[in-house]
């Protein structure tokens, strides 16, 4: 005997295209984390977000636009100065300000827990000298972005360095420096990147000047 009961029907949510560019870039980020970024398809993220190639493509362009808003919105916004702050971590809730070395500390370690992010980052990097390539302007604005960011907190500094309006070359060697770093990490012999850094702070912060400032 048949089935009285109706099912009732799903209702479709709709998102908007922040919320949907968001559950994209979730989907992207762990595709590429389990795959390796020469192994996302478009059509995997599509099956993951339940969206045709077409819908896809409204949000991204093509592959090269999807890795772009991944290095930008899911390796470049994540864990900035506000969100080390947010830890409650004593050396980002200090009355005079927040550690610079402390903050890129936790930068590297919550880095090196997805290193397909790095890797992608890297490639991508890399790729973009092209003055053709799309990601091209982002990466050349890339150094006034992070000075622009930083600029917005409160930084605890020796008073031997001087001011924070003086520290844009220390900045800009910290992140050659990390960058540099993650760049030998994909090469033998296999190195911690926490490990390394260490390495680094002790010449970019060098003691006894910013001893009491970590």
């Amino acid at each position: 005997m048949p089935s009285t009961t109706q099912e009732t029907p799903r209702r479709r949510v709709r998102l908007t295209p922040d919320e949907r560019r968001a559950q994209i870039l979730e989907a992207a980020a762990r595709i590429v984390a389990e795959k390796g970024f020469y192994g996302l398809s478009l059509q995997d993220v599509c099956d993951a977000v339940g969206l045709s190639q077409p819908g896809l493509l409204h949000y991204v362009r093509n592959k090269e636009g999807l890795l772009q808003l991944l290095v930008e919105q899911r390796y470049d916004r994540r864990f900035d100065p506000d969100d080390f702050i947010a830890t409650g971590d004593p050396a980002a809730t200090h009355p005079d300000g927040v550690s610079l070395p402390a903050y890129l500390r936790y930068l590297v370690r919550n880095n090196a827990r997805t290193p397909e992010l790095i890797r992608l980052y890297m490639v991508l990097g890399a790729e973009a000298a092209s003055p053709e390539h799309p990601a091209h302007e982002y990466f050349s604005q890339r150094p006034d972005g992070v000075w622009w960011l930083y600029s917005q907190t409160t930084w605890r500094l020796p008073p031997e360095v001087g001011p924070w309006e003086d520290q844009r070359t220390l900045v800009e060697m910290c992140i050659e420096a990390m960058d540099g770093v993650q760049v030998r990490l994909f090469r033998d012999p296999p190195i911690e990147l926490e490990d390394q850094w260490a390495r680094f702070e002790q010449v970019l912060f060098p003691s006894p000047v910013w001893d009491d400032y970590r």
